[in-house]
This record gives C-alpha cells, structure tokens and sequence, in this order.
C-alpha cells in the first residue's frame, strides 16, 4: 500500500532538493512469521538515520550499517535474514520469519522510489518489478515501475514474469469524505492523518475548514448544500462518512453520494434518525443495498468521541483491508 511510504515522502523529497543520496531497503519476500509484509520500505542516510520501519526494530541498525557500503560503493545488496536463529541477534523477539531486504542506493532521479507517489491527487495503482536474484543476468536492484500513466525502467530486459524478480503492488490509500466539520470530527481525522488516507472534510461554514485542528494532511471543500453537485465531482470518493448533525444537511449528502454512485457510504446516529434521513432525502434502505452503513461504526462499546471515532475507524479499516 502507497500509504507505507508516505511516511517517507518528505524524507525523499528533501534529500532530492539537496542533492543528498540515500539508500532505499525493500522487504522483497517474507516467509513465515514477520512483522512487516513484501513492499515495505525505509530510507538510510548517510549518516545511518533511519525512516520507516521493516521489523518491530530489530534489523534496522544492522541495515544502516550495511547501508554504508553501499553508499560508498552504489552496488546494490540483497541480505536475508533468519529471525528464528537467535544466535544471530539473540532478541528473543518470537518472530520466527525470514526475510529477504534489498538495499539500492537512490540519488539523481530517485528511482524507483520517486515514481511511487503516495500524494493526494497524484497516487495511483503502481507495479514495481525488482531484479532480486543475485545470479541473474540482468543486473541485481533493476527495476520496472508502471503506473496507469508511465513506465519507468532501469534495463530492457526487466519483465514483471521473469525469472529472478519480484514484482509488488501499490495501491492508493482510500479516498474518504467526511461530510460536517463538527467538533466530533476531530479524533477522527487525527486517526486518518496517522493512517495517511487521502481525506476531504466539507462543511457549508468556511470558518471551521481552517480551524487549527484540522490535519494539514486533510484537504477541505466549502460547499452549500444546495450546490452539491456542481462543487462534489461524481465518483471521486471510495466512501463518505456523514456527520453534519442536521437532518435535511444529511439527507442532501446522502441522495448525493448516493446518485453519485460512491461505494460505501456512513451516517451518524440511531436507526430512528437513519429512518428520518432517509424519509427526507425520498429514498428507501432496499435502494442503498449494502453501501449504506448506519449507524455507522462497528458496536465496540463506549460513548465519548473518541470512542466513537475509533468504531468508525475500525470499520473502513476492516472493508478496505480485510480481503488485502
């Protein structure tokens, strides 16, 4: 997922606007119990600073260390790690995975990492093909990245379904819009803003879309209710999550989103103030299917904001990566 290395994103661009190299680790593959999946990232500096994270911080020290070589050399590495021999790091961690890391310097154009841009408005589905076996004809670390727009490649003879690569899989973080900037919406969009999902927060009142609590990571729309259509793109969103605190405010959001065909749509509040809703905006349940989700929230319990965000959170968290 994309939103792994938005954590790093700053780090990189920096660095590019410096002209400073940095060397990317890669998890490539991972058999057997591992606290990080294939397609995890992080970046080392030159001075061994690490961002990210491939284990629960048991290798990264080691793999600044051996960052260093290949900041003096630029030749690429690929080291496997045995977690179950504790004879080598004797942490006793109880992971008992291995794992496979490629470290390649990054310097220039940044590739492959600049081409996986976790951003708003710019992250798409990306492929990214790495030459992983050292044996290989083709050079260790060459790379093939394609998105829907582009296609990057470090040698000719790097195919996705050839022998001695692995390929990974990128997908965009989920867009959300949350309808109503109310003082609820704040322990959400703190969770959001740590999980970097791409989220829209509108309101009709200006003055709460530049309040100091909402995330810099969150973008806002002022938008009447009465000019939904001409201000909300159609199709644009993965979900929508409707809090305004007003019936026909609600409603207007719900036949919206709901016209607009988004996938999972959320409301706020009991069914008898679902019912109203949905009475308002002229609409029956039988017509949103399994799309609409009210209350919404799975039932974990507890009645503070924060308690409340967490349900809501923990919901979109279980559709968008429950099957991933």
């Amino acid at each position: 997922m994309l939103e792994q290395i938005s954590p790093l994103w700053t780090v990189l661009t920096n660095h590019r606007q410096e002209g400073r190299p940095l060397v990317l680790a890669t998890l490539v593959r991972t058999r057997g119990s591992s606290y990080k999946k294939a397609g995890a990232m992080m970046l080392i500096e030159a001075n061994g600073t690490t961002h990210g994270l491939l284990s629960g911080g048991c290798l990264e020290q080691d793999l600044a260390e051996h960052a260093q070589a290949v900041f003096s050399s630029a030749e690429p590495m690929l080291l496997h790690y045995d977690m179950s021999d504790d004879s080598v790091f004797g942490l006793g961690a109880g992971c008992d995975g291995q794992l496979d890391i490629l470290l390649q310097l990054l310097k220039g154009d940044y590739l492959p990492l600049s081409a996986l841009n976790p951003t708003p408005g710019e992250a798409s589905l990306a492929h990214l093909t790495l030459v992983t076996d050292p044996e290989s004809n083709v050079p260790l670390a060459a790379y093939q990245v394609s998105t829907q727009a582009q296609t990057w490649q470090s040698h000719p003879d790097v195919k996705p379904n050839a022998t001695g690569v692995t390929t990974l899989t990128y997908q965009p973080p989920p867009r959300l819009i949350i309808c109503g900037a109310g003082i609820d919406v704040i322990p959400i969009l703190k969770i959001f803003h740590l999980l970097h999902w791409h989220i829209t927060l509108t309101d009709h009142r200006p003055a709460l879309l530049t309040a100091e609590w909402v995330p810099t990571s969150t973008q806002t729309c002022c938008v009447p209710i009465r000019a939904l259509n001409e201000n909300l793109p159609e199709a644009r969103y993965d979900g929508a999550i409707i809090m305004s605190h007003n019936l026909q405010r609600d409603a207007a959001y719900l036949l919206h989103f709901n016209q607009a065909k988004t996938p999972w749509i959320g409301l706020l509040g009991p069914p008898e103030r679902r019912d109203k809703v949905l009475k308002l905006a002229q609409l029956d349940a039988s017509e949103l299917s399994s799309k609409l989700h009210a209350p919404i929230g799975l039932n974990l319990g507890g009645h503070t904001p924060e308690n409340i965000a967490i349900t809501i959170v923990a919901q979109l968290q279980q559709h968008f990566y429950q099957q991933t």
